[in-house]
């Protein structure tokens, strides 16, 4: 990772989802889907590598499942886990601020 990247990693927002990294979570997407699964990576600008992904519709049918899923930070809404209550506000915070 250069320098910059990780500047920026351990400066924002961004080391606490570095922190759910190996957490189950649900993330919501702008168009009220979500995608449930394991958080495996999360890079400098928020996007998120998600395991064993499964993409639930607004009217909870399963519309696809995946072995791994990238989550771009823009069409990201929240982020839901047991683990990080808190962290919710502020994801909230920054997604509207994009």
């Amino acid at each position: 990772m250069k320098s910059k990247e990780c500047a920026k990693l351990l400066n924002t927002l961004t080391i606490l989802l570095k922190g759910l990294e190996g957490k189950v979570t649900t993330i919501e997407l702008r168009n009220e889907s979500s995608i449930r699964g394991r958080i495996d990576s999360v890079d400098y600008l928020m996007n998120i590598t998600l395991t064993d992904a499964v993409v639930v519709a607004p009217d909870g049918r399963q519309l696809l499942a995946a072995e791994e899923f990238f989550v771009q930070v823009s069409i990201m809404l929240r982020t839901l886990s047991r683990f990080n209550c808190i962290f919710n506000c502020f994801i909230v915070a920054v997604a509207e601020m994009l």
